[in-house]
């Protein structure tokens, strides 16, 4: 068995360098098969663990559908399904995956799916700053609605925690029906260690109880600031923005548009209406669209309880940037994944069909991937490659 599915799949992106992970990590066909099993003893004909490997590295080759999931599956052949502990004349229709799927414990998939991702990145994350002390990691927490799920029951709705340098996803919750990310948001980092983290959230999650947590725990945020926490904006606003010094300015083009991003810092004066909040931030950021020659100029606040001179200007910027990796991951699922137009809707189904997206993702991250619609057709096209994630061959 190999030490790591990284080890082995390097050889398909060698030009890309990759740290080597001192761990010796089971196969995941074993983690998946410690996911509790929904059926029943009796008359089970596949083992859950090979059966949602094998899911998953349909959908790493592009599968959106339960139907392409199980025509994927069926293309391999009858000794690899007997290695897997599998019936070689196994005949998975689409309704007994989707039955399957709905079934499975939410919470238990994540927490086996994203500690595995975890152990995977583990490696220790890059930091520009200068400073002796050690070097912060950039935590995101954003939500996303599964649109195509829509049920008697509402639209699931998920919240996850995504490490900005290996995009990542660590940590996900379900929000509870008739309720919003702001009361997921607690359990969702509670099993997390927040030493040495530091968590950027969108103006949402700018709440004090959520601050005191991170601190609590030993971390730091950035928040967003906006028009839900309207004295607090309004202090931000008014601050002396024209005197300060100008901290750093990135200038870059890219997709069809220039942006330039200047940062400015002011320490936050006594009074300011939230806990632990040290430093005061403002971006303004200048787009320029190369098609339309439209420029459009916004300017965003945000807090942190960074003290001053814990990260350099730069390093400061780039959390604040990186925040948006999680976007980035909501859009590669909708555009790539076509996961709003998904049709699968029943049970938690919906759920572990956006958590397997996750793990596709996160894994060719961590290969060395960077266009994923590219890693698709790599293994889609060569899906011996995607068999060493199983630890088949090597």
């Amino acid at each position: 068995m190999p030490s790591s599915p990284i080890d082995v799949l390097s050889r398909h992106l060698e030009h890309v360098p990759l740290a080597d992970p001192a761990v010796d990590l089971p196969t995941l066909a074993e983690v998946l098969d410690a996911v509790p099993d929904p059926r029943s003893r009796r008359g089970r004909r596949y083992r859950l663990g090979p059966l949602l490997a094998l899911t998953l590295l349909a959908v790493l080759g592009g599968a959106t559908s339960l139907a392409k999931i199980t025509r994927f599956i069926a293309g391999y052949d009858a000794d690899l399904r007997a290695r897997l502990g599998l019936p070689p004349t196994m005949r998975l229709a689409a309704s007994t995956l989707g039955r399957l799927l709905a079934r499975l414990d939410g919470d238990a998939f994540d927490a086996a799916t994203c500690a595995y991702l975890a152990a995977l990145a583990a490696c220790p994350p890059p930091d520009t700053t200068t400073s002796p002390r050690t070097p912060l990691l950039g935590l995101a927490i954003d939500g996303k609605a599964l649109c195509g799920s829509r049920t008697t029951d509402g639209t699931v709705h998920l919240l996850a925690a995504l490490r900005h340098d290996t995009h990542t996803v660590v940590a996900q919750r379900q929000v509870a029906a008739k309720s919003n990310e702001i009361g997921a948001f607690a359990p969702l980092l509670s099993g997390l260690e927040l030493s040495n983290v530091v968590i950027t959230a969108d103006a949402l999650h700018t709440q004090a109880e959520h601050a005191r947590q991170i601190i609590t725990a030993g971390g730091h945020y950035i928040f967003l600031v906006k028009g839900n926490q309207p004295t607090l904006h309004r202090r931000l606003k008014a601050l002396p923005w024209r005197q300060a010094f100008l901290n750093d300015r990135t200038d870059e083009t890219g997709h069809g548009r220039r942006e330039i991003r200047r940062m400015k810092i002011c320490t936050t004066r006594p009074g300011l209406p939230f806990p632990h909040a040290t430093q005061a931030i403002q971006v303004k950021r200048r787009r320029t669209d190369h098609r339309t020659g439209t420029t459009t100029i916004v300017t965003i606040y945000a807090i942190t309880s960074l003290p001053p001179g814990r990260l350099s200007h730069a390093r400061l910027a780039a959390l604040i940037r990186g925040h948006w990796s999680i976007e980035a991951l909501h859009h590669i699922r909708d555009a790539t994944y076509r996961e709003d137009a998904s049709r699968v809707r029943t049970g938690t189904a919906p759920r572990i069909m956006a958590s397997l997206r996750n793990l596709a993702i996160g894994l060719a991250h961590l290969i060395g991937w960077t266009n994923i619609a590219a890693a698709i057709d790599h293994y889609r096209s060569h899906p011996a490659d995607g068999l060493q994630l199983l630890g088949l061959t090597t």
